[in-house]
């Protein structure tokens, strides 16, 4: 957004011989209620006082306010400044730029503002300094709003000139303000008299402890004037006189320099020397602080007056000198390419001309950094009207415009200067490519290639910098229009036609690029090897480059490949940089893939038995909903909007499914390709996880289908994989042969690996795939990937206990005690938790009451893992933090497949869990400990005797 000067940002700093207010300071820093309002006219040193509060504050955020009269203005300051105090502040004001037209947006900006500060990880106090001079009702309206729900970590404090807002009046009136006025902010006597050095009640009575005035007085004695003038100069008019009677003391030089640099806000000496034309800019500067000539110093090394001595210089001044010296001052920062503070000053100069210089001078840059904030409150001083703007600043608006979605408005400004910028081929070349994009936002991605098309058409040389700019939107809408193969074929194409003319800086660009496009075709390798590789591209390029996306593409791609640390922290940077920057026109599928991301990491983890909930899926599903249709009117972005919205309420709501699923089936046909895919993958999945497995089947094959002819094979290679779960559980051996293999194929050939991590659902596949000997090299290195380890013993506890050999049932392992079996048998219901010896000592050998028990059952762990050890199973007992556990890895229970099957069983077919359960659970030991269990399984049992009877 736009550029604040530091001085508005920073506390004061404390001046030599202020007088500490900390009576007042203790009073409001120990108050109950955290919302204070100070009430004072000029000089009543209300920011003075702020600024102890601050100093004594353990945090403090300052922002001194300066006339805005624009929300997203106010809100941006606000966040640097929290910044300031907190760096890993994270807040983009910018994203919420889009909705600045609907009728809730104060309420939406506030709330978004107080989640973000709840974060923060301290208390802290924030202080805004001349709310007077906001002129904004929305401003006030969010301050307000703001207020009302306030996080509990912060403390607030508000200076004004005027007395409480009309929106802040109710918190005053139901206690939950505290007010304090000039009266209560004046210096008392005793600190009237410390100031001056002596006692004297008229001069007391005469400036009634207006600090302005006392400070005033004080520098005047300082500067020789007798204590009998003093009191004089005091009787006639402290409001208009004291300023000039100081600065009477000071050389010529200095008042000069007073009187025409106070047009400035913030005082840069290097600035100033230079529209000065002097040389001793900082001197002087220094000087006036160290008379402490109301004159403050920032930490950014530049200087300001006290906002009441400058109106006292200006009011004395000469406005055509003033306008002058602004003129000058804004080519010296364009020089300086401090753009922000040059449209400041062009503003202030309510001078159009030199304003659309500065934006001509600087737009590219700033867009290309997703400055839009700044540009749009330029934008806006140039007003509504285009009719007389020229073609030059028609076409940076329009491009301003395209980039922030404002689609309508773009066409507009692009389609008036078009025709007028014909002889500049480089000029209209910019204006049709982001022409191209606005009609791939505003009607089709077709009509955006009729442009392109003729673009590419009338390229002089596309293998150049601006025959990228041209080919990387025909890329982008190839991809999103599910034309993969093409996408590649163009790439590869441009590619080497930058070889041929030896343009690396360009061809590395297009490489870049494939990161996308191999995503789109399904292959995650490929996506993070091109992404990778375009990291040792420069800053500045990247930058430049990330007008099209490829990081979340690669985030998308390393959770796939399995690499879940990585892929948060690709798609976090990814979400803070198109937030931070603007880039509007992504912002959907950004949000889309977050959700994406998020949802598969936490169904994985529910699979696997970790308890999680889909909150953050949530949050992010609701934001690309809000994303995809914003300031769009093509079918392209409809069709994602209502896709994503109706998959979103399918899995998160209790609306009619029937009702949902024909929904969407109504839309799949006009749906793209990819869009097809995914949306089916999402059905397929929702169908899988209530076990319709018919619906699940036939939706896999539908979105195979779409996969083999589009070659996209991300979603189609988990349709394979839901179809060869079915088969093979199902028993259907030919086809779970068929579906396995091209499953574990085409995951091993794109690196789509993270579904294997849902052990649960995918172990019985790569069991299925070893013990047929399917691919088993890919195979191999799944399980190895998965840390999935081959089955080699049995443990059956239903009608006994006993150890088998897990390939050869019929090989029972010989144990050498049947405490020694319990043992086992209690390790292994005791779990991952583990059970300590007291824990062993209790359940196995509660009568036993020799002294050597705990090296009874070190011998016993012992020879547990020697008999299992002969099954191939190397060190099966786990000792951590003194607990003993079994490693599972190796070993199937019977009990687990009986708890399993009881908790997924289809009440229909109760005959699936009757085969298990061959008679009680551990009959064979007396084992109190198992009683819970025994009277479980025998409940689950009789309940599906019950149920068979009744069928």
């Amino acid at each position: 957004m736009n550029s604040i000067s530091s001085v508005r940002l920073t506390v004061p700093k404390t001046a030599a011989g202020e007088i500490i207010r900390q009576n007042l300071i203790d009073t409001v820093l120990n108050a109950q209620i955290k919302f204070v309002h100070i009430q004072a006219g000029a000089g009543y040193g209300k920011t003075t006082f702020l600024s102890q509060i601050a100093n004594f504050s353990t945090k403090a955020v300052w922002f001194s306010l300066a006339g805005e009269s624009d929300i997203l203005t106010f809100v941006d300051g606000l966040s640097k400044a929290i910044r300031i105090t907190f760096p890993n502040y994270d807040f983009a004001v910018s994203e919420y730029l889009p909705f600045i037209n609907k009728n809730n947006f104060t309420t939406l900006l506030a709330n978004a503002v107080i989640c973000s500060m709840e974060k923060l990880p301290e208390n802290f106090t924030l202080i805004l300094d001349d709310l007077h001079t906001v002129k904004s009702y929305q401003i006030y309206e969010f301050i307000a709003c703001f207020m009302k729900y306030a996080p509990n970590n912060i403390h607030v404090f508000i200076g004004s000139r005027e007395s409480l807002h009309k929106e802040l009046l109710p918190f005053y009136l139901k206690g939950n303000l505290l007010k304090l006025n000039q009266n209560e902010i004046a210096f008392t006597e005793e600190e009237t008299f410390k100031i001056l050095g002596y006692k004297d009640q008229e001069i007391y009575a005469i400036t009634e402890g207006w600090p302005l005035a006392v400070g005033s007085l004080r520098i005047l004695l300082e500067n020789g004037v007798s204590s009998d003038h003093v009191l004089e100069i005091a009787k006639k008019t402290i409001y208009s006189y004291l300023f000039y009677e100081c600065i009477g003391h000071l050389p010529s030089e200095v008042v000069e320099f007073l009187k025409v640099s106070a047009c400035f806000e913030e005082l840069d000496a290097q600035m100033l020397d230079a529209v000065l034309n002097i040389k001793n800019s900082r001197l002087m500067l220094d000087s006036l602080v160290s008379r402490n000539m109301f004159t403050i110093k920032t930490d950014s090394g530049h200087y300001r007056y006290h906002a009441l001595f400058r109106d006292g210089l200006l009011e004395k001044g000469d406005s055509k000198l003033y306008d002058s010296l602004l003129q000058k001052a804004v080519k010296f920062y364009c020089e300086k390419k401090d753009y922000s503070k040059a449209a400041g000053y062009a503003i202030q100069l309510d001078d159009k001309k030199l304003l659309e210089e500065v934006i001509l001078l600087s737009y590219k840059s700033l867009i290309k950094s997703g400055d839009f904030g700044e540009l749009r409150l330029w934008f806006n001083a140039l007003g509504e009207d285009i009719s007389g703007l020229g073609p030059e600043i028609l076409v940076s608006k329009g491009i301003f415009l395209s980039c922030i979605g404002n689609f309508t408005g773009a066409k507009e400004c692009l389609d008036k200067a078009i025709p007028q910028i014909i002889s500049n081929k480089e000029q209209l070349t910019e204006a049709l490519i982001h022409k191209a994009r606005v009609l791939r936002n505003y009607v089709s991605i077709e009509e955006s290639n009729k442009v392109l098309d003729k673009l590419i058409s009338e390229a002089d040389n596309l293998a150049s910098e601006s025959g990228y700019a041209i080919i990387i939107e025909k890329l982008y809408n190839l991809c999103w229009d599910s034309k993969i193969t093409d996408a590649l074929k163009l790439c590869f194409g441009m590619i080497e036609a930058c070889s041929r003319e030896g343009n690396l800086k360009v061809k590395a660009w297009f490489e870049r690029y494939l990161s996308a496009i191999y995503f789109f075709c399904g292959n995650m390798k490929k996506t993070v090897y091109y992404y990778e590789k375009s990291l040792e591209l420069s800053n500045s390029e990247l930058e430049y480059l990330d007008m099209h996306n490829t990081g979340i593409f690669a985030a998308k791609a390393y959770q796939m490949l399995g690499n879940r640390s990585e892929c948060m922290t690709v798609l976090n940077s990814e979400l803070q940089k198109m937030r931070s920057t603007g880039k509007y026109e992504e912002m959907w599928f950004g949000y889309l893939f977050a959700a994406e991301i998020h949802y598969q990491d936490t169904w994985i983890n529910i699979v696997n038995g970790i308890n999680c909930s889909y909150e953050t899926t949530k949050k992010y599903f609701t934001l690309a909903d809000e994303y995809a249709p914003l300031f769009r009117k093509t079918d392209f972005q409809m069709q994602w909007a209502k896709m994503l919205r109706l998959t979103y309420s399918l899995i998160f709501t209790n609306e009619s499914k029937q009702e949902i699923t024909n929904k969407i089936s109504l839309l799949l046909d006009d749906a793209g390709d990819y869009l097809k895919s995914i949306i089916l993958a999402r059905l397929l999945g929702y169908f899988a996880a209530v076990s319709d497995y018919q619906n699940a089947v036939k939706c896999s094959k539908q979105c195979i289908e779409i996969g083999e002819k589009s070659k996209i094979y991300l979603h189609s290679s988990l349709a394979y994989g839901v179809i060869a779960r079915f088969y093979i559980s199902s028993g259907t051996k030919k086809e779970a042969l068929f579906y396995t293999e091209r499953f574990l194929t085409l995951c091993d050939e794109n690196g789509i690996y993270a579904y294997f991590y849902a052990r649960k659902d995918y172990d019985p596949v790569l069991k299925f795939a070893y013990e047929n000997n399917i691919v088993p090299d890919i195979t191999k290195k799944l399980m190895e990937l998965v840390g999935y380890k081959i089955k080699k013993a049995y443990i059956k506890t239903f009608g006994g206990f006993s150890v088998l050999s897990y390939n050869h049932r019929d090989r029972t392992l010989k144990m050498r005690t049947k405490k020694e079996r319990e043992l086992l048998a209690y390790l292994l219901e005791a779990g991952d938790q583990g059970v300590s010896k007291e824990e062993i000592y209790e359940a196995v050998w509660p009568e036993t009451e020799s002294d050597n028990v705990k090296k009874l059952i070190g011998v016993n762990l012992a020879q547990i893992k020697k008999d299992l050890t002969g099954l191939g199973i190397e060190n099966a007992v786990i000792c951590h933090d003194k607990r003993y556990s079994i490693c599972r890895d190796e070993i199937e229970c019977d009990f687990e497949i009986f708890e399993n099957k009881a908790a997924d069983l289809d009440k229909k077919h109760p005959e699936e869990l009757m085969g298990l359960y061959t008679g009680e659970y551990l009959s064979d030991f007396e084992a109190l400990w198992a009683n819970s269990k025994r009277i479980k399984y025998k409940k689950i049992v009789d309940e599906l005797n019950a149920l068979s009877k009744k069928n």
